[in-house]
């Protein structure tokens, strides 16, 4: 199999496809913005936009809950990801297998007004927490957070580092 090249963003929006996401809640913001977009392009697959980051998670909790599949929101980074732990911690009680994808703030950029120790608040709720750890490992990464949702039936918050999103990833 010959792999093909393209940005982190793209490579997660054919992985969620891979995965068999059909349907993805979400609030966009500068760090998962290209990768909505990507995901919206691809065939036989649904964007749902929340007016709130809570509301994505209990749009995807709900999805888990009536179809019985992994059910996936995506947010960007920091007040964002704390927006959301209130429907966190009701997924997380409820025993619900659903990802959140959550941008990050750029890993050189530690000063960056909206970073958040996101791990912390996925471990405030209850939920697990997978980090995107290089563009190569990004599908492989974003396979084991859906796997685990499944499997441990609870939501794994999904860490993407915004600077990782215009960089090469495998495919």
């Amino acid at each position: 199999m010959q792999e093909t090249k393209l940005k982190m963003f793209e490579a997660l929006a054919c992985g969620l496809v891979d995965n068999g996401v059909d349907c993805l809640f979400g609030l966009i913001g500068d760090a998962n913005l290209f990768m909505v977009e990507s995901y919206r392009q691809q065939s036989n697959t649904r964007f749902i936009p929340a007016v709130h980051e809570g509301s994505a998670v209990l749009m995807a909790h709900g999805y888990a809950h009536v179809t019985g599949k992994v059910g996936v929101a995506t947010v960007t980074h920091g007040p964002a990801v704390t927006n959301c732990v209130t429907a966190l911690t009701d997924a997380v009680r409820a025993k619900v297998g659903m990802v959140l994808m959550a941008g990050d703030t750029p890993t050189a950029n530690p000063g960056h007004l909206q970073n958040t120790d996101q791990r912390e608040v996925a471990a405030l709720c209850g939920a697990g927490f997978e980090q995107i750890r290089s563009p190569a490992t990004a599908n492989a990464d974003l396979a084991r957070a859906i796997h685990r949702a499944k499997a441990e039936q609870r939501p794994i918050l999904l860490n993407m580092p915004a600077d990782f999103m215009w960089l090469e990833a495998r495919y």
